[in-house]
């Protein structure tokens, strides 16, 4: 067993609380099957015989139930519940299981919904014997159906900038503009081996990391490194350019930097130490040429950090409501002429209707007369009114739309249920509310019955 895998799910969802608020993250709905399908799917089609999940112990259950019996995954599941009341980071999750890592691992988030052959990741991570291989994508273009309050924004995004190397594959700075104050620091140890660096802030990390198993052992001791994307991989790309300690060594400020950074925790454990490679390794890697183009200069650190940047295919992270409806999208752009029934063979209708070619209507879904769906997700058993048009809109299971509704644009959740009449645009309707008849609402979150939050 060369690698063994990680599935991220015990987070709550914190970016999109109207969505998590009833439904737990890992379960939410896309293309009528539960988010975190997406990459236990793509472990299991990777040859993966086994896949630990981290989750909450209260949503454990429902994950196994939602992954054996809902999507019937063969593979070997290992569901390790944390406490709810934990607030555990990623790198804090890796702790927990270190005694079941015999491996490198691959590391993914839930939110993952990604086509991209991990081959492709496992290929570089083995040519260059890196330490760090992460996967980056291209940020999401917006479009009409990933419109949903994007009119009025909450929260800022923030940008990560991420330094590559002049081939482009080896990182080499890695900083989120969160952490920044006016201007980004670049070692002068970076320049000196990277004269030529690239600085990319259109890239986002998708989340999906293949680490040596040194790292986990690393993180048993150093109890301070809380999260992998925040502060484990920053970190490692760091200490690409610091040099191995002597047993000699007194502490003392590292190599110079233009500004010299402030010493952290884990600048009193040599990181170093834990690489496990032997003294004949290193020297082999640094005469390798496919090793990584060693004789840059870098031989004083055997850590190295490398990506694969997705070019083609589906790569999306659904962790905001607008990437979370841009991921329904393309699940259906990419399903659409394959060879996946999307209208499941139990629907009822009562007349003339209309679905187009990019819909996925769920089990048991009753439509009206007239009914016309376009870019669009019918949950199951959902009951849909006469002359109802719904266009780039996202309906869980169990809702109910009365007759000559529109909407679009709209996430309507479990349970809602909307009188007649009602007209909805880029608005989120949340689980087991109740609209009114010929109710308008336009880039709204309708969270009761008593309160609607204005975007």
């Amino acid at each position: 067993m060369e690698f063994q895998s990680v599935v991220m799910a015990a987070g709550r969802g914190s970016r999109m609380t109207d969505l998590t608020a009833s439904i737990p993250k890992p379960l939410l709905p896309i293309g009528n099957r539960p988010m975190i399908w997406y990459p236990v799917n793509m472990l299991e089609t990777a040859g993966f015989q086994e896949v630990i999940i981290i989750a909450l112990e209260s949503t454990s259950h429902d994950i196994r139930q939602a992954l054996t019996a809902l999507c019937d995954v063969k593979v070997s599941l290992d569901i390790v519940g944390i406490p709810d009341d934990a607030d555990w980071g990623t790198a804090d999750s890796l702790r927990h299981i270190k005694d079941k890592i015999q491996t490198d691992i691959l590391v993914v988030s839930c939110d993952l919904v990604c086509n991209v052959p991990l081959h492709q990741l496992a290929d570089i991570h083995r040519m260059h014997n890196s330490t760090l291989t992460m996967l980056l994508a291209d940020l999401p273009q917006t479009t009409d159906s990933a419109a949903i309050l994007k009119s009025k924004k909450i929260g800022n995004e923030q940008r990560d900038f991420i330094g590559l190397d002049g081939d482009g594959r080896r990182v080499v700075i890695m900083a989120s503009e969160a952490d920044l104050d006016d201007a980004l620091t670049v070692r002068r140890s970076v320049l000196k081996r990277h004269p030529c660096v690239r600085i990319k802030t259109k890239l986002q990390d998708a989340h999906l990391f293949l680490l040596k198993k040194w790292v986990v052992d690393y993180l048993q001791q150093n109890r301070s490194v809380s999260t992998i994307k925040g502060e484990l991989v920053p970190l490692l790309v760091r200490k690409q350019f610091s040099r191995r300690k002597k047993p000699d060594d007194v502490s003392k400020a590292g190599d110079l930097s233009m500004v010299s950074p402030p010493s952290t925790k884990e600048d009193n454990l040599d990181i170093h130490s834990f690489d496990e490679d032997d003294e004949m390794t290193v020297l082999t890697r640094s005469l390798s040429s496919g090793a990584g183009q060693r004789v840059d200069g870098t031989q004083d650190s055997t850590i190295t950090c490398y990506t694969h940047i997705v070019t083609e295919g589906m790569c999306v992270r659904a962790n905001t409501l607008p990437s979370y409806v841009e991921a329904n999208k393309q699940i259906l752009h990419e399903l659409a002429g394959g060879d996946e029934l999307l209208v499941h063979p139990s629907i009822t209708t009562k007349g003339k209707y209309q679905i187009g070619p990019e819909c996925m209507v769920g089990e048991g879904v009753s439509l009206g007369d007239k009914v016309t769906l376009k870019k669009s997700i019918i949950g199951k058993h959902c009951t849909i009114g006469d002359r109802v048009k719904i266009t780039n809109s996202v309906i869980m299971n169990h809702v109910t739309i009365k007759d000559g509704s529109i909407l679009q644009g709209c996430v309507v959740c479990d349970n809602a249920h909307m009188g007649d009449q009602c007209e909805l645009k880029d608005s989120l309707v949340g689980s087991s509310q109740n609209i009114p008849s010929k109710a308008k609402y336009s880039n709204e979150v309708i969270v009761n019955e008593e309160q609607m939050l204005e975007v």
